[in-house]
């Protein structure tokens, strides 16, 4: 709720509050009514997302019947059921997966041809015009780079259903892409964001041989990797021997960054991270063998927040990192948010650079964010 009113949508979200007695006696009733009351505010809702907490999942309320009454009652709506149930964090289908899932699922089949273009799956935030990832595609031949954060109309947004092609770019879509290809009949293909050079020329490789295998070309990415070379020497000599700290916050898969930046010749202090999850795994193995006296921290172990000693002229890569370590630098980053590539690599140099310049307002920073501490 909170994050909501920070990023400013409060206009576009509703709660309705249940009481112990609807509990009891069962509420299918008082979300049919506080659908039509927001209906009757806004007539000109395209689309209804029935947000439900863990209780359900324990009550058994059954809102998949209740979305299907409300669409019933108003032709031409579209309701969804989104589950934001913690209980399910740990299992392959926590809250992002089918959240993501249910809104590229309200776009309806499209009846006409297949276009030449791919969407980007996996991230609100878009990727930039100046990554070579649009080059790359257009070199391919793909018409249009289709991203959700680039529509504010539903219409629009419908036609992601008729393109060729999905580029899913972070776990969270995988589920959706699944889905688009079964019904949709896309094609798709999984590349994980990467900060390592070598992964990403091998990504791109994975990209042309599961979309474009029949085109029998590959696309030169000798300039630009030639460019995210010299931004790395160039970050390496300004930052020198600065201690950095990478947290998750700031990227999905921390333990493959801080292998990158230390191969470069960085120095990485710590790592910030609850968990490795499954696309960052072997590189959490592979770095307990080869860098064990880089410390890890657990964010929500309690002794995380007894913050003994002071970050001073240390480097974070994340807020949650900086906030844990009170760090005087801070690289704004979060959630890979507008990372792929080359291009990737490329902006987070320049972000380290930017960060030593003067020391960070961490809690400027986080308001400005609209992050909830």
């Amino acid at each position: 709720s909170l994050g909501a009113v920070q990023h400013g949508y409060k206009d576009k979200t509703s709660y309705l509050y249940i009481t112990p007695a609807d509990v009891i006696a069962g509420y299918d009733a008082v979300i049919e009514e506080g659908a039509e009351e927001l209906l009757e505010r806004d007539p000109d809702i395209k689309v209804l997302f029935l947000f439900a907490a863990c209780i359900d999942d324990f009550i058994g309320t059954d809102m998949e019947a209740i979305a299907r009454q409300i669409e019933e009652k108003h032709p031409g709506l579209v309701v969804r059921v989104c589950h934001m149930n913690p209980i399910a964090a740990d299992t392959s289908k926590p809250p992002l997966v089918t959240v993501y899932q249910s809104m590229l699922s309200t776009i309806p089949v499209a009846a006409k041809e297949k276009e030449n273009a791919v969407n980007l799956l996996g991230k609100f935030v878009p990727i930039a015009e100046e990554c070579e990832m649009h080059e790359f595609f257009t070199f391919h031949g793909i018409s249009n780079v289709r991203q959700i954060a680039n529509y504010d109309r539903y219409e629009d947004f419908c036609e992601m259903g008729t393109s060729k092609y999905n580029l899913v770019i972070s776990p969270a879509a995988r589920f959706t892409a699944d889905y688009m290809d079964k019904t949709y009949d896309t094609v798709s293909a999984f590349t994980a964001i990467s900060y390592d050079l070598e992964e990403i020329r091998k990504n791109y490789e994975h990209i042309e041989e599961s979309l474009f295998a029949e085109q029998n070309q590959k696309f030169d990415f000798t300039q630009i990797e030639k460019r995210a070379k010299e931004a790395i020497q160039s970050a390496v000599e300004k930052l020198k021997n600065i201690p950095i700290v990478v947290s998750d916050s700031a990227v999905l898969r921390p333990f493959s960054l801080a292998k990158a930046l230390i191969s470069y010749g960085f120095t990485v202090k710590e790592v910030v991270a609850q968990a490795a999850v499954s696309v960052d795994k072997e590189a959490y193995e592979e770095f307990l063998k080869t860098y064990p006296d880089i410390e890890i921290i657990q964010p929500l172990h309690h002794r995380s927040a007894i913050r003994e000693k002071a970050g001073e002229g240390m480097v974070a890569i994340g807020f949650e990192g900086a906030y844990l370590r009170q760090c005087d630098y801070v690289v704004d980053l979060s959630d890979d948010e507008g990372m792929y590539g080359y291009y990737g690599v490329i902006r987070l140099m320049n972000m380290l650079e930017q960060s030593i310049t003067e020391k960070a307002d961490l809690r400027k920073m986080i308001e400005e964010y609209g992050a909830v501490v």
